[in-house]
C-alpha cells in the first residue's frame, strides 16, 4: 500500500469503529461484552494503548533510538497491564486518549516522505500501521456483534 492508502484505511477503519459506538450510554459501553469478556469500553482502551505503543515507538525511532514496541513478546500479559491502568477511566477519558493517540499517530504519518522504501511492507512504518487497521478490524467486529445483539 502507498502511504495515502495506509492514512484512508486507517481514517476509514476508526470511523467505523467511533460509529459502533456511537450513541451508546457510559453504562453500555461498560457492560461486559460476555462472561470473562471485555466491556466496549475495555476494548477502546485496549486501541488506544496499542496506538499510543505504536506512537511511542514511532517516536523513538525519530530520535534514532531502536523502538521497544518490539519488546513485548507477552501479549496477554501486556494487555492485562495496560487494561489494569484504565480500569476505573471514565468512557470520557478513554474517548479522549483514543482519540488523542490518533491524532497525534496522524501527525506522525502526515510527516513520513511518500518514498516508497518506507511504505514496503516488509518495512517496520507498513507493518505498524497495518496492525493498527487490522486491530481496529477485528474489535469493529466484536463490538458490531454484541451491539446488535442488544
Amino acid at each position: 500500500m502507498t502511504k495515502q492508502e495506509y492514512v484512508e484505511k486507517l481514517s476509514e477503519y476508526r470511523a467505523r469503529v467511533w460509529g459502533a459506538v456511537e450513541g451508546l450510554s457510559d453504562e453500555q459501553l461498560s457492560e461486559p461484552m460476555g462472561e470473562g469478556k471485555w466491556s466496549i469500553k475495555d476494548t477502546l482502551g485496549h486501541l488506544s494503548a496499542w496506538e499510543g505503543e505504536a506512537v511511542h515507538a514511532f517516536e523513538q525511532k525519530a530520535r534514532g533510538e531502536r523502538p521497544t514496541m518490539g519488546d513485548i513478546t507477552d501479549f496477554d500479559a501486556w494487555n492485562e497491564v495496560e487494561s489494569g491502568k484504565r480500569k476505573d477511566w471514565s468512557a470520557d477519558q478513554i474517548r479522549q486518549e483514543l482519540k488523542g493517540n490518533r491524532d497525534r499517530l496522524m501527525e506522525i504519518v502526515a510527516a513520513i516522505p511518500e518514498d516508497e522504501k518506507i511504505w514496503a511492507p516488509e518495512r517496520a512504518t507498513a507493518r505498524i500501521l497495518g496492525t493498527l487497521i487490522d486491530h481496529d478490524r477485528h474489535h469493529l467486529e466484536s463490538i458490531r456483534r454484541y451491539v446488535e445483539t442488544k
